[in-house]
């Protein structure tokens, strides 16, 4: 028998849009800019000087991190807000969020199950774009473009997208959204639902697909454990590996 996992959350359905609306909207609009911008300088053929490149990187590192940091405003002003007589309220807080003890056996199996499943469903998927000659560029390959000019820079990324997104967008998506969500509609409504919206920020449409994969895995653990911990570990590694492999292909250890 299947043990549902879900517990309701003290925020309303309500205070859950509006998070997500004022997150989100400035959060695309920004990523959109960068994008352009990124762009346009991928259109320059000289490589930047190491003292550019490592100056560029830095503050890469820093901005990327304080984007994906504006992920966690919603979710702690919510949940600090609503437990604000309760004392330790802030403690109670995360732990309503899902930064909780979890079974550490069962919910590795899921995280390794889950991470096989999105790594056959990517595989697929660029099989997919390769035999249909399908005319899509992911932010990887924009990347791999950018790494020719600021290879420093790139790093700098890459470290952001490891380590500080995984905590950042399962802290927003699936501690504070989903469970938000489950509040008005069934969970696997709730599922969907954040799946797309977790699809649609990151503003990669040649990755969509894969994205929103990625999002029903990361909900489903959040289900299955009641603990963002696994997602975050889920996230992480399969951030990493992609990083991992951009990094690679940088090097022509591996080729395009």
């Amino acid at each position: 028998m299947v043990e549902h996992k879900s517990e309701a959350v003290p925020w309303t359905t309500q205070q859950t849009l509006l998070g997500f609306i004022l997150t989100l909207v400035p959060w695309v609009a920004v990523i959109g800019v960068l994008a352009l911008l990124g762009q346009s300088k991928a259109t320059q053929n000289a490589p930047l000087s190491f003292q550019a490149d490592l100056g560029n990187a830095i503050f890469v590192f820093i901005f990327s991190s304080v984007i994906e940091g504006a992920f966690l405003i919603a979710p702690l002003y919510y949940a600090n807000y609503i437990f604000r007589s309760i004392t330790p309220h802030f403690r109670l807080a995360l732990h309503t969020l899902g930064l909780r003890k979890f079974k550490v056996g069962r919910s590795l199996l899921l995280v390794v199950l889950l991470l096989l499943a999105i790594l056959a469903v990517d595989n697929f998927y660029q099989y997919v774009i390769t035999v249909w000659h399908l005319n899509l560029q992911t932010n990887d390959q924009v990347l791999l473009n950018h790494s020719k000019i600021a290879p420093i820079s790139t790093y700098a990324t890459l470290l952001a997208a490891v380590f500080v997104a995984p905590f950042c967008e399962e802290v927003f998506f699936r501690g504070f959204l989903f469970p938000g969500l489950c509040r008005s509609m069934p969970v696997g409504w709730a599922t969907i639902l954040s799946s797309l919206l977790f699809a649609i920020a990151h503003a990669d449409p040649g990755s969509f697909a894969v994205l929103f994969i990625i999002g029903l895995a990361l909900a489903f653990l959040r289900w299955r454990t009641n603990s963002l911990w696994p997602g975050i570990i889920l996230h992480l590694i399969n951030n990493g590996l992609g990083a991992l492999l951009i990094v690679l292909v940088m090097h022509g250890v591996v080729k395009q």
